[in-house]
């Protein structure tokens, strides 16, 4: 049994075959260039988000238990 990869989608910037990733984006093996998924910024955004809020509830739960 032979395997063949077909490409459909190609580098923007040096036109080598890429795969894209589990939620689309790729980067380029060849040139290293990088499209992001689709929502990227916005989970990247909610993500920082969270991880403030989680940290600032923290430093309340250690300035109570100060005193």
């Amino acid at each position: 049994m032979v395997v063949t990869d077909t490409y459909f989608r190609y580098c923007a910037s040096c036109g080598t075959p890429v795969s894209e990733g589990p939620e689309g984006g790729y980067v380029c093996g060849a040139c290293f260039h990088v499209v992001e998924p689709l929502g990227a910024d916005a989970a990247r955004r909610r993500r920082r988000a969270e991880r403030a809020a989680m940290v600032a509830e923290a430093a309340r739960l250690r300035a109570l238990r100060q005193f």
